[in-house]
């Protein structure tokens, strides 16, 4: 048996010796070519517009007192859409999300919630807003992420 073995090991060493030696020499003869030219970057066509303010405000739904969704996430999203439309008329963006937090007793609690962007905002009225919402949902606070972003409303090439 440990002639078998002693055998195949041999076979295959002499395959991969084989191999070494015909990649190699392949190498050898392969052509020398320089690498490709970079490709030539793409024509702007979209210059970025003045810096401004952005403001998220994440808007968790769970009650509270309860620690649970007491009204329908539907009525969640109409509530912070009146708001919304309302308080930034000249528009926003909202998404939807679940976060998640540990309270007070360490217990974590997962919740639908409802991301706003508001490019261009003020700060005063985006406590407007969350002010209204911390009631409307019966909320303890709600996290308000502020950052300067450039805008540009793009709207195709002119060539």
């Amino acid at each position: 048996m440990s002639d078998k073995i002693g055998a195949a090991a041999i076979v295959v060493s002499l395959a991969s010796l084989c191999c070494s030696v015909v990649c190699l020499v392949s190498a050898g003869n392969a052509k020398n070519t320089a690498p490709a030219e970079p490709a030539e970057p793409a024509p702007a066509v979209s210059v970025m517009g003045d810096e401004a303010d952005q403001f998220v405000m994440y808007v968790g739904t769970n009650d509270k007192d309860t620690y649970k969704l007491e009204i329908t996430k539907e009525e969640a999203r109409e509530i912070v859409d009146e708001v919304c439309l309302r308080l930034f008329p000249y528009g926003y963006t909202l998404q939807e999300a679940t976060g998640a937090w540990t309270d007070e007793a360490n217990n974590i609690t997962h919740e639908y919630t409802l991301v706003c962007y508001f490019d261009g905002a003020d700060i005063g009225t985006v406590h407007k807003a969350a002010d209204e919402l911390i009631e409307k949902l019966n909320q303890n606070s709600i996290l308000i992420e502020h950052k300067l972003i450039n805008i540009d409303y793009y709207s195709g090439s002119k060539e």
